[in-house]
């Protein structure tokens, strides 16, 4: 009974180490990947409307906002009917997102400005930001209104993530995900239903 007792106290203590080295790595991965301040980074492309692909293979998420789903039919199905549009209405949506953040990348030689989020990964262990994307001009018929696109110096900048809520590309994470801008986000998405863009069609 005893020798029982000191095996099942092993196996605890050596979970218990596994999952604090585990938190720790995370951790360590994610200041790696982002530090504790914004940086610059190239990306490899985007894999949607709310991922990008940086060049480690890692994915990093746009905090705080969910484009409609491009590859898992699933998700795809389950916010559609959410949204109670059709299905390929609401994959509509998140290929014009994809192809927005497509565009700004591009334009920016997929040079890219990450600010992390409180929380440094999402469910799926994506890496969580807030993405800018500096450009050398606005999209037609943009205005610089100090939230989406902003003049620094002598470019302007995209905060992406606010980009997408506001033209209704994008919707404010429903997890509540993204709480450094998520008022903000909200702001943005009342204003999108009102103007029936995107999604709020």
């Amino acid at each position: 009974m005893i020798r029982i007792q000191k095996v099942v106290t092993f196996l605890i203590l050596t979970f218990a180490i596994n999952l604090i080295f585990f938190a720790e790595n995370h951790s360590a991965q994610a200041e790696m990947a982002f530090g504790k301040d914004r940086q610059s980074y190239t990306v490899m492309r985007a894999v949607d409307g709310d991922t990008l692909k940086l060049p480690n293979g890692q994915n990093l998420r746009l905090a705080g906002v969910n484009a409609p789903e491009l590859h898992n039919m699933p998700k795809l199905t389950q916010e559609s009917k959410r949204f109670k549009k059709e299905i390929w209405a609401h994959r509509l949506v998140g290929g014009d997102a994809h192809k927005a953040v497509g565009r700004f990348l591009m334009a920016s030689k997929n040079k890219i400005e990450v600010e992390p989020d409180v929380e440094a990964f999402d469910a799926e262990e994506n890496l969580l930001g807030y993405v800018f994307v500096p450009i050398n001009q606005l999209e037609k018929g943009a205005v610089p209104d100090g939230v989406v696109f902003f003049q620094v110096e002598n470019h302007y900048e995209v905060f992406l993530n606010a980009y997408l809520v506001k033209m209704g590309l994008a919707e404010v994470s429903p997890d509540g995900a993204g709480r450094k801008y998520h008022n903000l986000f909200l702001k943005l998405q009342k204003e999108a239903q009102e103007n029936k863009k995107g999604l709020w069609v």
